[in-house]
C-alpha cells in the first residue's frame, strides 16, 4: 500500500515537473530546425524485462498540441487514450505478458517530453530499452540497458 502510494505521488510529481519544462521559455541549442507549426510526430518504443517486485520503473512522455484545449495526443499500442496528454508507464504494466509499449502522437504536437526513472533497490538486475522517433528520425535508441543497484536508468529528454 505505502510502495503504491509513492508510486503514485511520484508519478504525479514527474508529470508536473515535465509540464512545467515544457511551458518554460527558452531556445533549444541545436542544429536541427524545429518546425514553427509545431507539426512534430512522436514515436516511442519502451520495454522492460525481468523486472523484480522491488524495481521501480516509469516512463512517462507529455505531449502538447498548439490548441491548448486539445488532450487526447496519443496511442499507446494501437488504443488512443482519450483526453490524455500525458502517458504513465509504470512496473505494474511490464509484468504481465505485455513487455514492449509503443506509443505515438496522434495529432501534430508542439512540446514533447519524456522523463524515464528505472531503479532496482535490491540486488536483481532487470533489463531496459528505450528508442524515440521524432519525425520519422531516430533520436535515441537505447538497448538492453542493465539496470542493477548501482546502474539506473535515469533520463528526461525534451524534443
Amino acid at each position: 500500500m505505502k510502495k503504491s502510494i509513492c508510486k503514485t505521488v511520484v508519478t504525479a510529481l514527474s508529470c508536473i515537473i515535465l509540464f512545467a519544462g515544457l511551458s518554460s521559455c527558452g531556445k533549444k541549442d541545436s542544429d536541427e530546425s524545429t518546425p514553427a507549426s509545431g507539426d512534430r510526430t512522436a514515436k516511442f518504443t519502451v520495454t522492460v524485462t525481468g523486472a523484480p517486485e522491488s524495481a521501480y520503473v516509469s516512463f512517462v512522455m507529455v505531449g502538447l498540441t498548439n490548441n491548448p484545449s486539445e488532450s487526447t495526443v496519443w496511442k499507446v499500442n494501437g488504443t488512443v487514450q482519450n483526453n490524455e496528454s500525458a502517458v504513465s508507464l509504470g512496473e505494474n504494466n511490464f509484468s504481465g505478458n505485455t513487455k514492449t509499449y509503443v506509443i505515438e502522437s496522434i495529432k501534430p504536437l508542439s512540446n514533447i517530453s519524456v522523463g524515464i526513472q528505472c531503479l532496482s533497490p535490491g540486488n536483481a538486475a532487470y533489463k531496459v530499452s528505450y528508442k524515440a522517433e521524432i519525425d520519422g528520425k531516430v533520436k535515441e535508441d537505447i538497448k538492453d540497458f542493465t539496470v542493477t543497484q548501482n546502474a539506473d536508468f535515469t533520463h528526461d529528454y525534451t524534443y
